[in-house]
Parts: structure tokens; sequence; C-alpha cells
């Protein structure tokens, strides 16, 4: 009834559909006598007949055959489902455009630490789905040359490697839960994302992130532990002079009061914006060389999520330097006279399953570390000159280590030693070993 009387409702919009209602409410009307009841025709309702001997007839045990009758049959039920996936897409896309976003930027980053990207209208995405339905809008909305991955430089589009060339495109396909809204690009939305081969679909072998994701399932189901990561990002802040010359801010040097004071407008600002996109500080102080800062992420059990928020912070701290008038540099090293800048890592790690339990720590051991955290640290050890060619890829990279760097300059590792390039850290409270930093890394 209330359907029926109700002129606007989407589901009488059509005349098979009212149809319908109409047989099902005459059905309604006719059967009502049968079980001492009576209709309301304005809204429906249930009311008591007047007829006492009606209700002394009523059969209850007829309401199952009753109810049989009165189901009503959608003929192609399958026509009305909705596939979640596309509606949480459209979702999302209605969301940025309530927000103010045009632009989506879907990002991956390469084996060189490159970050490649492509930018999408918010319109563009938002009018492909409405011309087709069935068309899924953040499904793969970019592709790009799987020559990138190589490192491809300015001076030419093929770089010589081996095994790769121009013909191969992948697909980026987006994992939404690194979605953020850029502070520094307030119309711009940015989301990282899995590279994949065109025609099969499957993950590249080339994708840092899928990398990343297969080592980490590679550990929980193979050796039953789970990672905790840390990282520590280092950049000196330059102004240019009256005379056009790039210079540091300042001359101060490490955990000095001098560029936290100075540059406080500088770090609040930092702050604000990391907040915004969710990406944790722990701690921020000035380093050693001249005009440079510590950026301390926190401690988290998401890994991927930690390495997306490296991403987003190198980004971040680049950009808010450019809106105070400055540059901030990552360069490992930008004077042979200066400090360099480390990206550090520190890691632990638990059984599968536990939550809390820090399987890194054995305080029965004399070493406080445990057989699987000793085991752990000789693997560092035992691989680290071929791991340089990852952490540490360049000849700048290289400049930043050497005696008195605070990197480490030969294999071994230490407890609390800032010369070791492996370093077992202690916890200030408990006084237990907690993690192992990785310090030949930037």
């Amino acid at each position: 009834h209330a359907l029926i009387n109700s002129n606007n409702n989407n589901y009488c919009a059509t005349s098979n559909n009212k149809k319908r209602l109409n047989q099902l409410k005459s059905s309604i009307n006719n059967m009502a006598p049968n079980y001492g009841i009576t209709i309301n025709d304005e809204d429906g309702t249930l009311l008591p007949s007047t007829d006492e001997s009606l209700q002394k007839t009523v059969k209850f045990a007829d309401a199952t055959k009753a109810k049989e009758q009165l189901s009503i049959s959608i003929p192609h039920p399958s026509e009305y489902s909705r596939n979640f996936n596309q509606g949480s897409q459209v979702a999302i896309l209605r969301s940025l455009r309530a927000a103010g976003v045009k632009f989506i930027r879907f990002t991956t980053v390469d084996a060189y630490n490159t970050i490649r990207c492509k930018t999408v209208p918010l319109a563009q995405l938002i009018s492909q789905r409405r011309t087709n339905q069935a068309f899924s809008p953040l499904s793969n909305p970019v592709s790009i040359a799987e020559i990138c991955f190589a490192g491809l430089p300015s001076s030419a589009d093929v770089p010589a490697a081996p095994n790769l060339s121009s013909r191969n495109v992948l697909t980026l396909q987006p994992d939404f839960s690194s979605l953020r809204i850029l502070p520094y690009a307030s119309k711009t939305a940015m989301v990282m994302c899995t590279a994949h081969n065109q025609q099969s679909g499957d993950l590249s072998p080339l994708c840092s992130r899928g990398l990343l994701q297969r080592v980490l399932r590679s550990a929980k189901e193979d050796l039953g532990i789970e990672f905790s990561v840390g990282a520590e990002l280092e950049f000196q802040l330059y102004r240019e002079n009256k005379d056009g010359v790039m210079q540091p801010i300042d001359m101060s040097t490490f955990g000095n009061a001098t560029t936290l004071n100075e540059q406080e407008d500088f770090i609040s600002t930092l702050y604000d914006q990391l907040e915004q996109q969710d990406i944790p500080i722990e701690l921020i102080h000035s380093e050693s060389a001249p005009g440079q800062l510590e950026v301390v992420l926190s401690y988290s059990d998401d890994i991927l999520q930690l390495a997306d928020d490296v991403v987003y912070a190198r980004e971040t701290v680049t950009n808010v330097a450019k809106q105070h008038g400055m540059r901030a540099l990552f360069l490992p090293k930008t004077s042979m006279m200066a400090a360099g800048n480390g990206g550090h890592l520190h890691f632990s790690f638990r059984e599968t399953g536990s939550k809390h339990r820090n399987a890194f720590s054995d305080p029965s051991q004399p070493t406080g570390i445990s057989r699987k955290g000793g085991a752990f640290i000789e693997g560092l050890l035992h691989h680290l000159p071929s791991l340089l060619s990852l952490s540490i890829p360049t000849v700048n990279s290289f400049r930043r280590v050497g005696p008195g760097c605070w990197t480490g300059h030969k294999v071994g590792w230490s407890t609390e030693d800032k010369e070791s390039p492996v370093r077992v850290c202690i916890d200030l409270n408990t006084q237990q070993a907690t993690n192992v930093e990785l310090k030949l890394s930037d």
C-alpha cells in the first residue's frame, strides 16, 4: 500500500512494477477476511474484523501457505546485483570531487628510486563511468613503459638495459589504502600503484611495491615472522643568497637549537602537512651538517604503508621547503667538508600471530638478542656488500661513507655504536635490545 500510494517512489516508476503491486494488493484484500482482519485502504494497516464469526474461524495453520501465496517472484534477479568494488570506486571519485580535488596522480617507484606518475583529471574518470556503467574507472587507469623501470634517463628514450625494450607496457593498478590528498597541491590526490603486465594482468617482477609484498609474505609464511620497521629521513635546507648562490640556511651542528628556532615556521608547516596525510612523526632534530634536519617516522607494523609514508614524506619536505623559499636536498653528500644525508632503517620482528612480543629481544641471552635476532644480523652482515648496490646505489652515496661519518665503513655490528653499519639499539626505559639499525642506506 505504501509503495502504491507513494507517487515518487522509484520502484513504481515502471508500469510492470506497479501492475504487480496492484495484483498483490488485490490478493491481500481478498484473503484478509479469511484471517479475521480487514485492511485500511489508505495506509495498508491491518484492523480486526468486526465479524465475530470470522474471527472465530481464523486458521493460523494456513499462515505459511498464505505467505507462499503472497511472495513476489522477481525475474532475472542477477540484474539487480551491484558490484561492490565499482560502487566503492564511484564513491571515492565523488568524495574527492566534493573535497575540491581535480586530479588523481597514479604513482609508482622504479628501481632507481625515481617517482614515476601520471595524472588523470577526475572529471574524465567520472565521465567514463557515466557513459559505460560496466566500466571500472580505477582498475587500469594508466600505463607506463616497462623500460622506465630501468631508470630512464633524460638523455635518451631507451637506455641500454638487458632483457628490456620499449615495446612492453605495464598498467598501474592503484592501492586505495595509500590514497592521500596532497596538502601542498590541494587540487591533487595521489595513490600508490602496483605495475602489471598489460596482456596477462600478472604482477610485474620489476614492480618494487610488489617485491616488498612478496618479501613480507615469504617472511610470514616461510619463517613465521612479521616485521616492524622505522625510518629516519635526513635532509639539508638551502637558500639562495643575494648573489644567486645556494647556501645552507645555517652552520649549526648535531642537536643544536639554532635550526629548530630559526626554522620553526617551516617545521610547523611540515608537521601539519604530514599529519594531514596520516604520517606519524616520532622525533625532529638538527643533524651534523649545516642546515640539516632529521625527521623520524614512527615505528610501524604495516611495512607497506611505512614505505608509502617515506615517499609521501620526502615529497612533502621538498614542497614545504619551496613554500618557505628554500630547497630541501636529500643528496647523500652535498659537500666533502660536511656530513651527508642518510635514510636509516630500523628493523625488529615478532612471531606470526603475536601482536606485542618483540622476537628480536631475549634478555636471557648475554647479548640480549634472541637466536632469531642473531640470525637476522648474521644475514645482514653476510649480504651487506650486495645490499649496498640497492641501499647506497650511487657514487655520491659512497662519498657519505667513511671513518668518522657515523655510517660505518666495514662489515660489522655493535651495540649502540654509531660508527657501526649495523647497530643494535637499546630501549631507554627497559635497557633491552629492541631493534637493529642499518645505517648504510640513503
